[in-house]
């Protein structure tokens, strides 16, 4: 008995002229985004594109040049205030710029790994860092404390989004969830005391995204550059 395989629907070609620059990068966001930085390839992004790889390579030298103009637009989205201008607390601006940087990260979690794995390139890398060091400046710190504060906040940051990415994946896994709370509630009180007493709280913090970040990011600023002022309006 012969079996007759289903012919393969041809893949559907963009039309000709349409590819630019800006496609290709809107289309290795999502790419990225879906697939991870460890899928994206040339072969895979012509693919999302419906295009030969060829066409690709017209517009963009490599891979690697797709991924720093990827990373520079994704930079571009982090929200700051302009140069100078420190119109309010500095502390609460800062504040804004970090979370503005977290949000980035767990928008697109492949942005992590292009921004920490590559040297950065272009003028918006080198904005954030700017703006962040002149409000480190405005809020009070010297020279020295500025620049180490600025690193302590950025190594906070993407460690922060870098656990939650990590953790969202790995509890993507049918039923592990399920099981790490099934483990917790397990532990023998009499061995580990602190831990089972907190269980459900802990889960909550370990869930609370934005709100936990925000959380160790206060206490952070607190301690690198003072509480911040409340008004008495």
């Amino acid at each position: 008995m012969t079996v007759t395989q289903p012919a393969r629907s041809p893949r559907r070609r963009a039309p000709r002229n349409t590819l630019n620059p800006d496609r290709i990068l809107d289309a290795a966001v999502a790419l990225l985004d879906r697939d991870g930085a460890e899928a994206f390839t040339m072969r895979a992004l012509a693919a999302q594109l419906g295009v030969g790889t060829m066409a690709v390579y017209s517009h963009f030298r490599s891979k690697e040049e797709i991924s720093d103009a990827v990373a520079q637009r994704l930079l571009g989205e982090v929200e700051l205030p302009a140069p100078g201008e420190v119109a309010g607390d500095a502390r609460e601006q800062l504040r804004e710029v970090c979370r503005s940087v977290f949000r980035l990260f767990a928008d697109h979690p492949s942005a992590l790994q292009l921004l920490t794995t590559r040297p950065m390139r272009g003028d918006e890398a080198i904005a954030v860092i700017d703006r962040m060091l002149g409000l480190l400046r405005a809020a009070g710190l010297d020279r020295v404390d500025a620049a180490r504060a600025h690193v302590a906040l950025m190594q906070y940051t993407v460690g922060s989004a870098l656990w939650n990415v990590r953790r969202d994946r790995a509890l993507c896994e049918d039923g592990l969830r399920e099981r790490v709370r099934a483990r917790l509630a397990d532990l023998p009180a009499d061995r580990y005391p602190a831990l089972t007493e907190l269980v459900p709280e802990l889960a909550i913090a370990q869930d609370a995204g934005m709100a936990q970040y925000e959380l160790g990011l206060d206490g952070l600023l607190t301690g690198l550059i003072g509480p911040a002022v409340r008004s008495t309006r």
